[in-house]
């Protein structure tokens, strides 16, 4: 697997770039608390944004959802802004959920595959001779997670669908200055060599825009290490090798936001 460093373009497209993703238009889901107490609800905020936790453009999707402690999923109701999506989650149990918006379409977009990987047309530019051109769909999806009082784990399980982060350091569990371990999957199988970028919130007012740029290893698996508490986003994209009898391709988005103590 080619490493491709990336940088998000409108709502969900992501184009190549050769260094790390400095400004970008992200997806995410923003709890207004992590760790809830004994609150039996909690607010949750989705947006694209150019700087992350600013939002910029409300994110729509038609399976918001959460996964709770018991490990059922539940259907969510979103609240649409021009700038945001508000969601209200039930915490009625103690326990870990997940908030998602499920696996959200995008936009589709021209690209020729060129030397292995995408390389996406602009306007009316034509595509280098003698290569395919497809229509690539953007599938973009947002998790958080939150915990009412002891953390446990079936709301953390592999998904086996598309593309995401399995924890393997407890979400609601990770401190500054300690790592937190995570595999990246795509359909349930451990992606290798693949890159992944994280973003600190409030970065407005921060010089360093990006908080760590990581790869996977072999197996998939990454480790983050943090400097400073607060909120974070940790996120990807991949894009599959088409088949040579289409005529379209897929380019996955995904993101995670956590807090680190």
């Amino acid at each position: 697997m080619k490493v491709s460093r990336w940088v998000l373009i409108g709502c969900g497209f992501v184009a190549l770039s050769a260094t790390p993703a400095l400004k970008a238009d992200m997806p995410y889901l923003l709890p207004n608390s992590f760790d809830l107490g004994a609150r039996d609800y909690v607010t949750v905020q989705g947006s694209f944004s150019e700087e992350f936790f600013l939002p910029g453009t409300a994110m729509k999707a038609d399976d918001y959802h959460v996964l709770g402690p018991d490990g059922a999923k539940r259907t969510l109701t979103p609240i649409y802004t021009r700038d945001l999506t508000i969601v209200e989650v039930p915490t009625a149990s103690p326990g870990t959920y997940r908030v998602s918006t499920g696996l959200r379409t995008g936009r589709t977009a021209k690209a020729a595959w060129v030397d292995n990987d995408w390389r996406f047309l602009r306007g009316e530019e034509s595509p280098p001779a003698g290569a395919k051109v497809f229509d690539v769909v953007s599938i973009t999806m947002a998790d958080t997670y939150v915990t009412r009082g002891k953390p446990n784990t079936a709301a953390v399980a592999p998904r086996k669908q598309g593309l995401e982060f399995i924890p393997q350091t407890h979400p609601s569990s990770i401190f500054v200055d300690e790592p937190a371990a995570f595999v990246l999957h795509f359909d349930g199988a451990p992606v290798a060599r693949h890159f992944v970028s994280v973003f600190r919130g409030g970065m407005r007012y921060d010089e360093r825009k990006v908080a760590a740029d990581v790869t996977t290893d072999a197996n998939g698996r990454f480790t983050i290490h943090v400097d400073r508490p607060g909120a974070y986003v940790a996120m990807t994209r991949y894009r599959p090798q088409p088949s040579a009898n289409s005529t379209r391709g897929v380019s996955y988005t995904y993101s995670v936001v956590f807090e680190a103590q």
